[in-house]
């Protein structure tokens, strides 16, 4: 619960629809009370017709008096016109409340909703590359689809309804007191033994929700991880296995959620049995104070049995509404587990305005969370303003690791990375990522029109920047066959596109982002040859005056480097042109006879 409570400074931020809603709520309790409370002018003209007792303007001072000279001290009939006037403008100042009510609460739930959406995602932007790594897409997904839908119910039928229906419950309560403080001081009795039964029920209803919410959560997991490898599902004919997997996890989720409404369903009608049983015993004990005690008049009797009645419709809502807040409580706790994260944010203030002079990894070490041992060892590195370097070496052994440490991705667990001497984190964040650009092998494209790719590295570019870089990555040469040029949509992930396609629009990306430091992540070696020739191109001009970083497993990509780092293991093991590093390098030798020799 205490999760639960710290989305109360989301209530803070919306403070004033909040207000509103809560005013309104106050209000519409209020107006439940007076409501009721208009049985008794009724009654006592029924009873007494014109010898009607009169209200104590000591009990009332202000609706006691006011009663007493409209309705009870006038004829009868003039009495009953008034007392019909009034209930008809009590219950239409009544609808009007209950519908501003309604209004600001809505707004206020919607305003708190979107700013916890808001400042998840916000969040999320800001963790380091490592989380996104240990961490289930489907997962996170599910925490703004299913875990701010079941906050966003805990407020309406949580907060909302508690608030509205404690009002209104104090109102009746408030009522039957003033009908009777015997009988309500009595009832207060019984109270204690509906809450400690209700409390009970609390604390299995929180782990069987949370319980529920982690199966909704492997469900979406498992949903978007299929959806993402369908090709590969259908590829290897796995379609039944897959439905079996999935129907596993959906039966898991029915058997959880059963179990938590197994026990959610018992709260409404225990709550209407016990609140049945005390109106009984009101009923036997109110009889005694009328025939008897003589200390109680039927009007007033039946003023606190029907205030004491409605008490079980608030009672009732308040009961049930810990299943929601107890479903919210859950959901909280894992949004609040993104939002406790430490987030990954550099604090310098030095505004970089491009390479003077060179990058320096200083005795840089590395080692991710999950890993056993260091994934980069005593790394010494200098890569000069202009310097094609390439990194080159077998799978794994850390060249994509060393190349997200220089652009800041991660910090080394020891080391120091400079550039012009000057430590990466005392530059300021931004400035620093608009002089960079990545072109990775697994191009992502987002869903949206070939030009809208190209802009997203510069959406400020004028249309003939668009044109021009696209012309340069070779992109124009397909684009014109395309249906709708550079308007045409590219689906879900370019999906609409080939391999060299989605290359080349990442390539006109990167050129109209004019980078002063180029990341080109085995950008060629999942393409064909007629691909790879193509990309060359569009390559020779992006790497014209700029400093790059090349990883690939082709070492026909990277023979023409300024120098070539062997690495193995997580170390550097070679740093040199191909002519000198082929003869004293058994690593790199090894890789090129592999691909040339044997080739030939």
């Amino acid at each position: 619960m205490r999760d639960y409570y710290r989305l109360l400074k989301f209530v803070k931020r919306n403070i004033i629809p909040f207000s509103l809603a809560f005013i309104s709520m106050v209000l519409y309790s209020l107006l439940n009370g007076i409501s009721l409370g208009m049985l008794s002018p009724i009654l006592r003209m029924l009873f007494y017709h014109n010898n009607a007792p009169l209200y104590s303007e000591k009990s009332l001072p202000i609706i006691g008096p006011l009663l007493n000279r409209y309705i009870l001290q006038v004829p009868a009939l003039t009495g009953v016109k008034n007392l019909a006037i009034l209930i008809v403008f009590i219950y239409l100042v009544k609808a009007l409340v209950t519908y501003m009510q309604k209004l600001t609460g809505t707004i206020a739930q919607e305003k708190i909703t979107k700013d916890i959406r808001d400042t998840l995602f916000s969040k999320i932007m800001n963790l380091p590359l490592s989380f996104f790594h240990r961490t289930n897409s489907g997962a996170l997904i599910s925490h703004f689809i299913n875990d701010i839908t079941l906050v966003k119910t805990a407020l309406t039928h949580g907060i909302y309804v508690a608030i509205r229906e404690t009002f209104t419950a104090l109102a009746y309560l408030t009522l039957a007191f003033l009908a009777s403080w015997q009988l309500s001081l009595f009832s207060l009795l019984v109270i204690p033994i509906s809450l400690g039964i209700i409390s009970a029920l609390s604390k299995k209803l929180r782990k069987r929700s949370r319980r529920t919410q982690e199966k909704m959560a492997d469900i979406g997991a498992h949903l978007f991880e299929i959806l993402s490898g369908i090709k590969v599902v259908k590829g290897f004919g796995t379609e039944r296995r897959e439905t079996e997997k999935f129907k596993k996890k959906t039966r898991d989720y029915y058997k959880a959620s059963l179990r938590f409404q197994y026990l959610g369903a018992l709260a409404s009608p225990l709550t209407e049995f016990l609140t049945a049983g005390v109106a009984a015993i009101l009923l036997m004990y109110g009889g005694y104070l009328i025939f008897q005690a003589h200390t109680l008049t039927p009007d007033r009797f039946f003023v606190f049995l029907a205030a004491a009645l409605s008490l079980m419709s608030p009672l009732k809502h308040l009961t049930q509404i810990n299943v929601y807040i107890q479903e919210g409580a859950a959901a909280s706790k894992r949004i609040f587990s993104i939002l406790d994260l430490p987030e990954y944010r550099w604090t310098g203030t030095i505004k970089f305005e491009g390479l003077k002079r060179a990058i320096e990894l200083k005795n840089v070490n590395f080692k991710y969370n999950t890993g056993n041992g260091f994934s980069l060892k005593n790394i010494n590195l200098v890569i000069k303003k202009g310097e094609k370097v390439a990194l080159v070496g077998p799978s794994g052994v850390g060249k994509t690791t060393l190349v997200d440490l220089i652009i800041g991705f991660h910090r080394p667990l020891s080391g120091k990375i400079l550039l012009d001497d000057i430590e990466l984190e005392k530059y300021d964040y931004r400035s620093f990522r608009e002089k960079i650009a990545i072109v990775t092998q697994d191009v992502f494209l987002f869903s949206g029109s070939v030009k809208e790719n190209i802009l997203y590295a510069r959406p400020d570019a004028t249309e003939e920047e668009v044109l021009e870089a696209a012309r340069l990555a070779l992109v124009d040469d397909f684009v014109r066959n395309l249906p709708h040029g550079y308007d045409t949509e590219v689906g879900e992930r370019g999906v609409t596109l080939s391999g060299g396609e989605r290359q080349r629009i990442a390539l006109a990306r990167a050129i109209l982002k004019k980078p002063d430091i180029l990341i080109l992540d085995e950008a060629t070696s999942a393409l064909d040859s007629e691909s790879e020739e193509k990309i060359k191109k569009a390559l020779k001009y992006l790497l014209e005056d700029r400093t790059a970083i090349i990883i690939a497993h082709r070492l026909s990509t990277v023979l023409e480097s300024d120098k070539i780092v062997v690495m193995d293991a997580g170390r550097i093991i070679d740093i040199g042109p191909h002519s000198e590093i082929y003869s004293r390098c058994s690593l790199y030798k090894k890789l090129y006879d592999t691909q040339f020799l044997y080739t030939s």
